[in-house]
């Protein structure tokens, strides 16, 4: 991909990148997995470089979205949160989305963990739309 600014690889790739540049909004939800994102979001990273302005040439998604990031966890620090969110905007940097919100919620072991946050997560999803 750092000489033609495409990927030799012909996976999913392509159509979840489809999927961004339709959209005006990006929302990223990540669990910690060691206190950063899961392998499994580290590799789709990884494989949008040819979209990514790490390079030239590369390709890439039209600029004005606006991205968002929440990160969950299930120790009691946010340090961890703080982590996965910023690698997700720095993912978001390298396609030229603008990064427009995060939270994190800490000590979330099943999603009944999250009802006392409900409202807090009720006005996050206000602020996107």
């Amino acid at each position: 991909c750092h000489e033609t600014g495409e990927c030799i690889m012909h996976d999913d790739v392509q159509i979840l990148m489809d999927e961004f540049e339709d959209a005006d909004t990006i929302i990223s939800v990540s669990p910690s997995y060691w206190a950063d994102v899961p392998g499994q979001f580290k590799a789709f990273i990884d494989r949008c470089t040819p979209w990514c302005n790490t390079h030239e040439p590369h390709a890439s998604i039209s600029v004005g979205k606006k991205g968002y990031s929440i990160a969950l966890r299930t120790g009691p620090s946010m340090r961890e949160c703080e982590r996965i969110i910023q690698s997700i905007e720095h993912f978001y940097g390298h396609l030229e989305i603008e990064c427009s919100g995060n939270l994190g919620f800490c000590s979330v072991e099943f999603k009944e963990d999250l009802e006392p946050r409900k409202g807090e997560l009720l006005e996050f999803c206000k602020q996107i739309v």
